[in-house]
């Protein structure tokens, strides 16, 4: 990154605002997805949105947050098919602050990549890199 420049998670907290924030929730409800290791539900984290967003800031910003372990699921490679893989599902809150995050670095961090770069970077795959 260019030299002299502050670190991009250092600006204000900016990444971690309530409107930051809110738009990680709304990323997480698009995607759906199951409970985490804590049970709680995106229906249920959505009930006290406000109260559970404060929550997440004011723990980034007193380093208090911690994430919750990861729940360990087996789901169907294909459907229909014996074979299974292991996925590893972030508790909301936490799916909530990581996207919050990567949505506030993915335009900082986009012109520092190379062409070449194909690793967790939106609208890259790996049969684009083949």
């Amino acid at each position: 990154m260019n030299g002299g420049s502050a670190h991009p998670l250092s600006a204000q907290g900016q990444w971690r605002s309530p409107p930051s924030l809110r738009r990680g929730f709304a990323r997480v409800r698009e995607n759906r997805g199951c409970a985490g290791c804590d049970g709680v539900t995106i229906e249920e984290f959505q009930r006290n949105l406000d109260v559970q967003l404060e929550e997440l800031r004011r723990g980034v910003a007193e380093e208090s947050y911690f994430a919750w372990p990861l729940r360990k699921i087996e789901v169907e490679k294909r459907p229909g098919s014996p074979e299974r893989r292991t996925l590893l599902v972030p508790a909301v809150r936490d799916r909530v602050l990581q996207t919050a995050a990567a949505m506030y670095l993915e335009p900082i961090l986009e012109p520092e990549f190379e062409e070449c770069s194909f690793a967790y970077r939106r609208g890259r795959s790996v049969r684009m890199a083949v």
